[in-house]
């Protein structure tokens, strides 16, 4: 499979597209809407994470040609909603979480931004969950106020996003009226041993 790179603003994100995305994107939206999410609690009235069955997580892993350059994990197809005046704090995900494959599948605006910051820019803060049982390491009382990102982006939709999740970011949906929606797929790696430039490198250099 050939990818078309959109914008490389590594090691952050790079944005690029293929073949059929539209589709694909259309098909992801569709399932979200027609699934019956009644049983899932949202993390908090703006935010909610919706994950897929397996069975049918496996079925949606077979239709994004990025299962052809790793493998995803059938179990941890998921999707991201954030409702308008969501902000997330900037966190990692788990030690074993080290990317993302998003794709924004319903974005209405340009004014929900996703920003991330270094190290040494969050160096004071406590840190949530660093543990391997935990699926998201949290700056404690952060405060955006007082950090300038590091690196910014807007997703747009029909696109796929490699996304670095192991560097803090955040997600500010605080100046937007609309819900936003985002297909997100984690790799099968227990062992967090998988990185960001591993993903790179298998979609862009040996596709």
């Amino acid at each position: 499979m050939k990818y078309t790179i959109i914008e490389d603003c590594s090691p952050y994100y790079i944005r690029f597209t293929h073949d059929k995305i539209e589709e694909f994107s259309k098909f992801a939206l569709d399932l979200f809407n027609q699934t019956d999410w009644s049983h899932i609690t949202p993390l908090n009235p703006k935010f909610g994470h919706y994950i897929l069955p397996p069975n049918i997580g496996k079925t949606v892993v077979s239709r994004t040609p990025v299962s052809q350059s790793f493998d995803l994990w059938i179990g941890r197809v998921s999707y991201f909603k954030s409702w308008p005046g969501l902000y997330y704090k900037a966190h990692k995900d788990g030690p074993n979480h080290r990317f993302s494959i998003n794709y924004p599948i319903k974005v209405l605006d340009n004014n929900c931004i996703t920003n991330w910051y270094s190290d040494e820019d969050l160096k004071d803060y406590p840190i949530i969950g660093d543990n391997y049982r935990n699926i998201s390491r949290e700056c404690e009382g952060f405060d955006k106020t007082k950090h300038i990102p590091a690196k910014s982006m807007i997703a747009q939709i029909n696109e796929c996003i490699l996304f670095n999740t192991d560097i803090f970011h955040s997600w500010d949906n605080t100046q937007s009226n609309n819900e936003r929606i985002i297909l997100t797929f984690r790799n099968d790696d227990v062992n967090g041993t998988f990185y960001y430039e591993d993903a790179r490198r298998k979609l862009f250099e040996e596709s």
